[in-house]
């Protein structure tokens, strides 16, 4: 049984990103680790749907204490557990607050695939372009309804910026592997 939260972050000098809920779907799934499935978690609002891929970075651990949350633009069609091998374009930070009242970042890291795993699509820009964050932005308020989680959006990191933040979250997961040994 794979364990995919365990799974190196970096491919040379691509990123990994594990698919939790593929675009288009109109509920969110979740990776358990201790069980090696994919779970239903709960439906989104009504008329939602993932606009992308939507996963976890691997060998990662945000402020959440679960690995960090990437989106991954592209077309393609894709399944929960697959891994695409991607470049970081930004990340939106966002202060949530959960339905027990813990209040925590959890930003939002945004890839696109690597360019050898979709030869056949143009290169998108390195950032992500003002009206598609907008979308985005607007996405992820929705998502949230009906579950008691509140965000406040913090504004838009580059990919240098969201690197750095992604380092920090390779670094916590570093050290709580060091302390459980």
């Amino acid at each position: 049984m794979p364990n995919y939260e365990k799974l190196p972050t970096m491919n040379g000098d691509q990123i990994r990103v594990v698919v939790e809920t593929p675009r288009g779907a109109a509920a969110k799934f979740s990776y358990d680790p201790k069980t090696g499935v994919f779970e239903f978690t709960r439906p989104l609002p009504v008329g939602n749907t993932y606009p992308y891929d939507w996963g976890f970075v691997p060998s990662t651990i945000g402020e959440d204490g679960d690995p960090l949350d990437g989106l991954i633009i592209h077309q393609a069609v894709s399944a929960p557990g697959v891994v695409i091998n991607c470049d970081l374009l930004g990340a939106l930070r966002i202060k949530q607050k959960d339905s027990e009242g813990s209040e925590f970042r959890n930003d939002r890291y945004v890839f696109r695939p690597h360019k050898q795993d979709s030869p056949d699509k143009p290169a998108m820009e390195e950032r992500v372009p003002e009206d598609l964050r907008r979308e985005i932005e607007q996405f992820f308020q929705s998502s949230v309804l009906g579950t008691g989680k509140t965000i406040r959006l913090k504004g838009w990191r580059d990919a240098t910026e969201a690197s750095a933040l992604l380092r920090k979250g390779m670094k916590s997961f570093a050290r709580k592997k060091r302390r459980v040994r």
